[in-house]
């Protein structure tokens, strides 16, 4: 199928700011829901989730950090135990929607035809540089490679660049 670099990247970035969305739309219907899901402990925490934001706007304690708003910080301080049982981190999360892109094989990069569209009259091969043909092939490999073969060629990659780093040269540091 032929297909640009850009709307390939396009389509990937649009793939994980999805999973994001819904992450975020999750935890919201949670808290919204909240007297519901749980009517065992439901008092015992909006109690200390409003005791916790009175103190914040009653002592000027009102330094949001992390892209924090008084709406997260709520959510934080009612589900308090459950967020320090079960970390929650943006970063883990973002490699499990890449894991989760990879295996759907939707985005093998070996399912297209990269071409350049930038001429309208002849769609022809990308012309782009040997390097730039690489860092994308290195960018997408987990979505070009099963999982074992993936994991096994990643953990090769680092204990090579640790090789590397052990013996490299000191005054270049």
């Amino acid at each position: 199928m032929p297909f640009s670099k850009d709307l390939y990247e396009n389509w990937f970035n649009i793939e994980k700011s999805i999973m994001k969305f819904d992450r975020i739309f999750n935890k919201v219907e949670k808290f919204d829901a909240r007297e519901m899901t749980d009517p065992v402990n439901h008092e015992r925490r909006e109690k200390r989730m409003l005791t916790k934001k009175r103190e914040r706007w009653n002592e000027n304690y009102t330094y949001f950090f992390g892209n924090l708003s008084e709406e997260e910080q709520m959510y934080r301080d009612y589900f308090e135990t459950d967020v320090e049982f079960d970390i929650e981190d943006d970063f883990f999360d973002e490699q499990m929607d890449e894991k989760m892109i990879a295996e759907t094989g939707q985005m093998n990069p070996n399912l297209y035809d990269f071409q350049d569209y930038t001429h309208k009259v002849n769609a022809h091969e990308d012309y782009g540089d040997i390097v730039e043909q690489k860092i994308f092939k290195y960018k997408y490999r987990q979505n070009a490679d099963d999982l074992e073969t993936y994991n096994r060629r990643n953990a090769r990659m680092k204990s090579r660049f640790l090789e590397r780093a052990k013996n490299r040269d000191p005054t270049l540091e």
